[in-house]
């Protein structure tokens, strides 16, 4: 199996954080409905999509370094 390279990989990553950013839109909205009671997982929502964008991230500053 061969690993996406340049174009192509980084589309993938780009579909990827689309797809984070539209679960966690979606997330925070149903959360909101329930008032404080959904605070503490908007709260868990924002924790999670913040770190997969760092992971996004470095994964885009190390795409080019493989050989």
């Amino acid at each position: 199996m061969q690993r996406p390279r340049g174009d192509e990989g980084l589309e993938g990553l780009d579909r990827y954080e689309q797809m984070v950013n539209t679960f966690a839109d979606q997330a925070k909205a149903y959360w909101s409905m329930w008032g404080a009671l959904g605070e503490p997982m908007i709260r868990g929502i924002d924790a999670w999509a913040e770190m997969q964008r760092a992971t996004l991230q470095w994964m885009r500053q190390n795409m080019g370094n493989q050989s």
